[in-house]
């Protein structure tokens, strides 16, 4: 047999301390790390957790080690990368993978060091499908898991097959040893008993023949890298112990890429596993190894400022940043450097799962900040440069919108509008007093009437608008808050013309039916007085009725896990007084409002596991938005938290007969059981069915009676919201659950700490879509970033041409990235294929190009393409993969 012996730690940016206090502690690690090296040859090599971000951490307080440290990362005795930190994999964007490995391979490449070419993921909570593909994409054949996957379940080494074929071989970690497993069963207890021949016998020994047991290969891995480990002298004298005692143990201290080499060379020994990694911890010697589930809903604002943040980046910034750059402009490229780097720093599963202290996630707030405002300077450039942004009161009337996306769109969309302070026309609609309006129509560029109605107009109020050179300026006036139904260019703009006029500014017509009723193309909805919610699908027939219950329970858990009580008394229902409304109606949508109150516990006595009979009043304001042309049903929520101690979930019942449930996840689309697995009950960790989406979740099966089984309902949300359940599932009741926020107070290695209780004000917007037919997650998910994506207005000298810049033109396919090439050297565009089949892509550009590529993941060319028509190029996107390419203009 041969044995690598991997030394490492395993970095906690931030975690139970702040990251200045962790960065003190890794300081004086790698501090004693090179001291000893320097001192003991033999002490081969010590992995940085597959991290680079540690490398700048250390750097930036010890730049006068910088020699130092190099010598010995070019030697190859301290490892860094691929990463440039290890991210959760359930609450980040699929490019935020990209853009994380990119940077930490970079990172090394600037150091003059090779990345370590190993996929290393030793403790995320659970693993997505996609992993191997992202993986593969970089070229990375092997790696390292170990949450997610039960010894019952799983051997020692497998290969895991990605969504789109791409193959891992993966070494899977024992059970109850964690990412140090050799740590924890033999070298620390050997080390204590003073290195004895019988605690060789009663240690070692028996794990070299676990370890031989798990696997066919007779390459294995002694992993020793347990959270925030420094490098011990003991570990020299245990590996000469070991190759004196038992020399049949081919034994190297080694890098995890040189046992990666040794172990491909049997990967046809190995079964294969496919998708996601999300089985529970069975047993009390397992603890350690929890799932840990319900991260995915704890401290709901910093899922919702991720969201935010991502989304501006894809879908705004980096586009226009593009755009800009090949319409001849010069955007300073490094600031989407700077944006994504506060954004990722904020990635890592302690921090993105809120499961950290309070003072970890203020400072993230700190990061979120920064990206937001730096994506957003860059956007306003960017607009205004293409768009020719101009200030002045005479240029008011004239309309810039913005459509970052590379599909056209139409729709009803929401757009401010600032008036000239001297606006020509106006009237009352009264006879002498009533609100004073402005007499105004809008104009498309070829002179059309287009229709909007008014949301609501803020009076003498301060706004800003921008200047030709990206800058706001304060201005004081009328804003007028419009729906307008409009037709935007694929990644362009176009232009509306404000236009004067004497006729009264009216709008007619409505899309109810009743009272509390309206419908649109593809539905009808009732507002019930009680609060809850009647949907009829035209197309499937299919009525779903009582929608908008809400669900309010304990938890006496933490940001990690849910904790239940035993003795809870769950609420359930639409509100104890509910107050309906229509807050607008016009021919364009809809608006219900509900105004819900409900009487809560106002904490739980948690020195009795019980929620206190002291009561408040939660209130609730949901928007129902019913709008022409759209397939779903908007809704805006409003939540005013007023209670400590519990978790809020609104609920979606229908009569679906499914025994599985679908969920979009990181570059791949799943389906998983709503039954939990036999014997489960008996096990230590719940089987907990709440579980992780990215954007969308939905069931699909046979309503009731029926025959047919491709009718369903989807939620998709945009932005925060990322835990489902499929409750109650048996012939004919399949309820919908969506997690709105769990409100905790207890913090690792604290008695309590306030922020994760989320008191105060919390808003939120997802979308009912029901479905005939089969679900299209490529149209759901051109739906979700548009909700992501909005659309951005500006004024103007005159108005623009309608211009598109980049457009998909075929393809049942995403765009995920549409960006500058990180060499600067010309543009890149992703594509995702979520599909069965695969499909070919075609998209069209507005400047002639000179080359096109496909490309990895890391922007290496791989192929070139050939060009259509000058400015047109075609690529297949693999059945649920992805494909980049690379263009230069």
């Amino acid at each position: 047999m041969k044995a690598f012996y991997c030394v490492g730690t395993h970095w906690d940016r931030e975690w139970y301390e702040p990251f200045q206090e962790f960065r003190m502690w890794l300081v004086e690690l790698i501090d004693g790390l090179l001291d000893l090296m320097e001192k003991e040859p033999e002490f081969r090599v010590f992995h940085l957790d597959g991290q680079t971000i540690v490398i700048e951490d250390y750097l930036r307080v010890r730049p006068e080690r910088r020699e130092q440290l190099l010598k010995f990362m070019h030697e190859g005795r301290i490892a860094a990368g691929p990463w440039y930190n290890l991210p959760d994999e359930w609450l980040i964007s699929g490019e935020s993978f990209v853009r994380n490995l990119m940077k930490g391979r970079r990172i090394c490449r600037d150091l003059g060091v090779t990345p370590l070419n190993f996929a290393y993921t030793p403790d995320q909570f659970g693993h997505i499908a996609a992993l191997p593909m992202i993986m593969a994409g970089f070229g990375l054949e092997a790696g390292i898991i170990w949450r997610g996957t039960q010894d019952e379940n799983y051997p020692g080494h497998f290969v895991w097959v990605g969504p789109d074929g791409s193959r891992m071989v993966t070494t899977k970690l024992v059970d109850k040893g964690s990412y140090a497993d050799f740590d924890f069963l033999a070298r620390r207890p050997i080390m204590e008993a003073g290195f004895s021949d019988e605690s060789f016998k009663e240690h070692f020994e028996p794990y070299i023949e676990l370890v031989k047991s798990r696997t066919p290969s007779p390459v294995y891995m002694l992993l020793d890298a347990i959270d925030h480990q420094a490098p011990d002298p003991s570990m020299l004298r245990m590996v000469r112990e070991i190759k004196k005692r038992y020399p049949k143990v081919d034994l190297k201290w080694g890098r995890l890429d040189e046992y990666a080499a040794e172990l491909l060379k049997h990967k046809h020994l190995f079964e294969e596993r496919t998708g996601e990694l999300r089985e529970p911890a069975r047993d009390a010697k397992r603890v350690g190894q929890y799932l840990i589930v319900h991260t995915i809903s704890s401290r709901y604002p910093i899922k919702q400022s991720n969201d935010r943040c991502s989304a501006l980046m894809e879908k705004w910034a980096e586009p226009y940043a593009l755009m800009q750059a090949m319409e001849g402009g010069s955007p300073i490229l490094r600031y989407l450097d700077l944006a994504w780097e506060y954004l990722l720093k904020n990635h890592p599963h302690d921090s993105i799962c809120g499961c950290s202290i309070d003072q970890v996630h203020r400072d993230m707030v700190y990061r979120f900040d920064q990206c937001r405002q730096i994506a957003d300077g860059v956007v306003r450039r960017a607009v205004a440069e293409l768009g020719k942004a101009d200030e002045k009161e005479d240029s008011l009337r004239n309309l810039v919108v913005h459509n970052p996306l590379p599909f056209a769109r139409k729709g009803v969309f929401e757009i401010s509008v600032p008036f000239p302070a001297n606006w020509p026309h106006a009237y009352v609609d009264g006879l002498g007093t009533g609100e004073r309006l402005n007499k105004f129509l809008l104009l498309d560029a070829e002179g059309n009437r287009v229709p909007f109605q008014m949301r609501g107009i803020d009076r003498g109020l301060e706004h800003a608008r921008l200047k030709s050179n990206g800058r706001k300026q304060a201005a004081c006036g009328d804003t007028y808050h419009l729906a307008v139904e409009m037709e935007l260019p694929a990644c362009g703009y176009t232009g509306l013309k404000l236009e004067p006029t004497e006729e009264a500014t009216r709008n007619y017509g409505s899309l109810r039916e009743g009272p509390m009723t309206a419908t649109n193309e593809f539905f009808t909805f009732a507002m019930n007085p009680n609060g809850t919610g009647d949907l009829w699908h035209h197309d499937s027939d299919v009525d779903y009725s009582d929608l908008f219950l809400y669900e309010d329970s304990g938890d006496a858990g933490d940001g990690w896990t849910r904790g239940p009580i035993v003795a809870d008394k769950v609420v359930l229902g639409p509100g104890a007084r509910v107050t309906t409304a229509v807050e607008e109606d016009h021919a364009l949508r809809t608006v219900f409002r509900v105004e819900r109150e409900f009487d809560l516990p106002k904490r739980m006595e948690r020195r009795i596991w019980r929620r206190g009979e002291e009561k408040e009043t939660l209130r609730i304001v949901d928007r129902i938005y019913v709008e022409k042309g759209a397939p779903y049903l908007r809704v805006r929520t409003t939540v005013e938290n007023t209670c400590e101690d519990h978790r809020l979930r609104v609920l979606f019942p229908t009569l679906f007969e499914t025994a599985e449930s679908f969920a979009d996840t990181p570059f791949a689309v799943v389906k998983r059981d709503v039954a939990a697995p036999e014997g489960a009950e008996r096990w230590q960790e719940r089987v907990n069915p709440e579980k992780a989406f990215t954007s969308f979740f939905g069931v699909q099966g046979r309503w009731g009676y029926r025959e047919d089984a491709d009718t369903g309902l989807a939620v998709l949300s945009p932005f925060g919201l990322h835990e489902y359940a499929i409750e109650h599932a048996h012939a004919g009741a399949s309820t919908l659950a969506l997690t709105l926020f769990r409100s905790t107070w207890k913090t690792v290695n604290t008695a309590g700490e306030p922020d994760g209780e989320l008191l105060g004000s919390m808003d939120f917007e997802y979308f009912l879509l029901p479905y005939k037919g089969g679900f299209d997650a490529v149209a759901a998910l051109r739906t979700i970033a548009e909700a992501q994506a909005g659309v951005q207005v500006h004024h103007a000298e005159a108005m623009p041409e309608t211009t598109s810049f980049v457009e998909l033109e075929e393809g049942h396919c995403v765009v995920t990235a549409l960006k500058p090439a990180a060499d600067i050297a010309g543009g890149v565009v992703r594509l995702w294929n979520p599909g069965d089949g695969e499909t070919v892509a075609r998209l069209r550009f507005a400047k002639a190009l000179a080359k096109a590529e496909r490309c990895n993941l890391d922007e290496a060319p791989q192929e070139e393409l050939g060009l259509e028509d000058g400015n047109r190029v075609s690529v297949t996107v693999p059945a649920r993969g992805l494909a980049t390419l690379r263009f230069t203009w």
